[in-house]
């Protein structure tokens, strides 16, 4: 394997890159077609034609899946799923229930808070950013355990209503998470969804990056998140892990994802690849970052990118060479 790139600035996804969401999303919802099939007595194809039949045209330009976001709203849209007892009611209630704390699961993919504590540990920063909403996005960081300490920013989209910016309450562990951000927390102006090269920039600025080639972006997406980090010279390192879905997750995403423009499977994201996205790396996991780049501070990423630079005869950069000379006064 070739020398490790240094880099002073990890910039991460979050959603099947550091934790799992999908899955989460299709196997609860796979269990719960399951049992509601069997609660009333009919053949789970016909239920899930009957539940797709019967979406709100409101709810039909929606990208994702058309079932399966919530699953009373569904169910309760579909006539002949009107329980017929008291009986029938609290058992379809027990269903509910049940999907909704299997999809709710955040776990971090395993060796993503050791990975972590390597970067912070190295003086490089370590960021979050996402296009979920700000309501959205901190609970499950809560759920997962991550703290104020562990990141340098977190970068998320607004909530809205009525096309204006809102802050919705959030409780418990997700509200001390938001105070103890602080001004970690940057909610990026509405509409600006990923890929995304003025919010990228704005992250770089931040951080106090110069030189983009020494930041990388992670995330399973190669389009989205590939595309701002590729154009800015970021090197971008693809969590192919991510994007790998078991069975019961196809199976729900083959039957309630109607909209032909939402990638979920490794070969659809690499049917957008081009040279605009192209990953500088390819990762079985979010651990494997730390088998590619060497985790420094800025000041020493950029001292150490010169010096390779030199000794394999490339040019250096003027402007990094009068900043490493002021640092070194």
């Amino acid at each position: 394997m070739a020398d490790k790139k240094p880099v002073s600035l990890v910039v991460s996804d979050i959603d099947n890159t550091i934790a799992d969401k999908f899955g989460a999303w299709g196997n609860a919802l796979d269990a719960a077609m399951d049992k509601l099939a069997k609660l009333h007595g009919r053949d789970r194809a016909d239920l899930e034609q009957d539940m797709l039949a019967h979406v709100p045209d409101s709810m039909k330009h929606i990208s994702g899946p058309y079932i399966g976001k919530d699953l009373r709203m569904d169910v309760a849209c579909t006539p002949s799923m009107k329980p017929t007892s008291p009986e029938m009611e609290k058992e379809q209630e027990k269903i509910f229930h049940e999907w909704d704390k299997e999809k709710s699961k955040a776990e971090l993919y395993e060796g993503v808070l050791a990975t972590i504590n390597k970067i912070k540990s190295s003086g490089a920063k370590f960021v979050l950013y996402t296009d979920s909403r700000e309501s959205v996005c901190v609970p499950r960081l809560a759920k997962m355990g991550i703290t104020a300490d562990m990141i340098d920013g977190l970068y998320v989209l607004p909530d809205l209503k009525d096309g204006q910016v809102i802050h919705k309450p959030v409780k418990g562990k997700a509200e001390e998470l938001r105070n103890a951000l602080g001004d970690k927390l940057v909610v990026l102006p509405p509409k600006t969804n990923k890929p995304n090269p003025k919010n990228m920039q704005k992250i770089l600025d931040d951080m106090g990056v110069k030189d983009p080639s020494t930041a990388v972006m992670v995330g399973d997406n190669i389009r989205s998140d590939g595309t701002a980090a590729v154009t800015l010279g970021m090197n971008y390192a693809w969590q192919k892990g991510g994007t790998v879905i078991d069975e019961p997750t196809m199976r729900c995403y083959t039957v309630f994802c109607q909209d032909p423009n939402y990638k979920l499977t490794t070969a659809e994201h690499l049917g957008q690849m081009n040279d605009t996205n192209r990953p500088t790396e390819v990762l079985e996991g979010f651990k494997d970052l730390s088998k590619h780049y060497r985790f420094m501070s800025p000041e020493k990423a950029m001292a150490a990118k010169a010096q390779t630079q030199t000794q394999s005869g490339e040019k250096i950069n003027p402007a990094v060479m009068r900043r490493l000379a002021h640092k070194a006064r």
